[in-house]
């Protein structure tokens, strides 16, 4: 079993994107979702290019703001519930560290 520590943001956005890639590949029948999925993909693949190198404040405002632009059709997804979670969380470990620090 591996040991995931959730107040590593590189790990914790690492398993967001496995989380929505996975639902992605789940809806090849539901060509919307799939539409849908494939562009927060897309969004989340680069947020995590940069995390490393992109401080807490601003790690936090570029989730924000993927999930701000989420269609009201899906505002009840699984996967925007588990955007929002991540969003709280990146808050939460931001807030903590209070330096704005990477990691």
């Amino acid at each position: 079993m591996s040991f995931i520590d959730w107040s590593d943001s590189e790990e914790m956005l690492s398993l967001l994107l496995e989380y929505v890639e996975d639902e992605r590949n789940c809806a090849q029948a539901d060509k919307r979702r799939h539409r849908f999925l494939s562009g927060l993909v897309g969004e989340l693949s680069e947020l995590e290019m940069r995390i490393a190198t992109v401080p807490g404040p601003e790690r936090v405002e570029l989730l924000r703001s993927i999930v701000a632009t989420v269609d009201e059709e899906y505002a009840d997804d699984p996967v925007v519930e588990h955007l929002a979670a991540c969003l709280v969380e990146l808050e939460r470990i931001d807030n903590r560290r209070g330096d704005g620090s990477v990691g």
